[in-house]
């Protein structure tokens, strides 16, 4: 498979790393890197990738079959728009980084025929998912998540904290309790962008607390469950899990590398995508409900 990754940033190089990577095992053929950064792309060069362009309409002769799009949140829209006419797409989370410019590259999509993924990352964190196979589909009484640590970079590339980090587990939160309703029941955001984000939601009749913020200098990836009978704490970070106290050790493969995995294979007919479109805009439906002052969103009604 030829990819393309658009925007030689820390994460997009990460991937041009991991798909030389893919490369060597022969998952894909060939990698091309795009940035209007010279001295990024001979990163990328070194990195692995074949050929580098510092426009994007150079690369689009040799016809690659997926692009992965890493530049600043404000560009992800306008990016997925032209790129979806040539190929299928990988787009960093958030996948817009408004609620109608996501459902317009969703409509797109749908018109081209092509796919959409999202990178929300932690849906291949092995220690979340020791956690999903712990619960095994049982409805959680409570649900809490902490996500902090200090911005590297500038607030105006990532559009807010919650855009940033909140939507990580907002997604992971809402792949676990499989409701459509949610309401918003009380925020405390502070910030212009907002830095730190407080925020009490009933996801179904489930209360969820969520905590996210560019203000620490300890960075903590934490999801707490409460069962009727048992509860978990899952250290994402340092991929621990926690069951009624008791430390469980998780171990498994990289994210990134299982994430570009899973996306080449559901191209290829081999899986089942796990992280489309459609669950992106689930999770930015909720940021925007929360940004927007809604009481109530129905997350059935937004996709129709």
């Amino acid at each position: 498979m030829k990819v393309l990754v658009l925007g030689i940033g820390s994460m997009g190089l990460n991937h041009v790393k991991t798909l030389a990577q893919l490369k060597r095992e022969g998952l894909v053929t060939e990698i091309y890197a795009v940035d209007i950064d010279k001295q990024r792309l001979n990163l990328a060069k070194n990195q692995g990738a074949d050929l580098v362009f510092t426009n994007v309409n150079e690369v689009l002769q040799y016809k690659p079959e997926l692009g992965i799009i890493a530049v600043p949140t404000n560009q992800h829209y306008e990016t997925a728009k032209s790129l979806i006419n040539h190929m299928d797409l990988l787009v960093e989370k958030p996948i817009a980084e408004k609620l109608s410019e996501a459902l317009d590259l969703y409509r797109k999509a749908r018109e081209l025929g092509r796919k959409i993924f999202v990178g929300h990352i932690e849906r291949f964190n092995p220690a979340y998912n020791a956690l999903i196979n712990e619960i095994n589909n049982e409805e959680p009484t409570y649900v809490e998540s902490i996500r902090i640590g200090l911005l590297k970079g500038d607030p105006s590339k990532y559009g807010n904290v919650l855009l940033d980090l909140g939507i990580h587990d907002i997604d992971l939160v809402l792949n676990i309790i499989n409701e459509d309703e949610v309401r918003i029941m009380g925020k405390i955001l502070r910030g212009d962008p907002i830095r730190t984000a407080w925020v009490m939601l009933e996801i179904g009749n489930i209360p969820y607390i969520l905590h996210a913020s560019w203000d620490y200098e300890t960075r903590v990836r934490r999801l707490t469950i409460l069962m009727k009978d048992r509860y978990y704490d899952t250290d994402l970070l340092n991929k621990f899990l926690y069951r009624n106290g008791t430390k469980h050790i998780i171990e498994g493969e990289d994210q990134l590398r299982r994430e570009l995995v899973h996306v080449i294979n559901a191209l290829r007919g081999v899986e089942r995508p796990i992280i489309d479109i459609a669950d992106g805009i689930r999770a930015l439906a909720v940021i925007n409900a929360i940004l927007t002052d809604q009481q109530i969103i129905n997350l059935n009604e937004i996709l129709k």
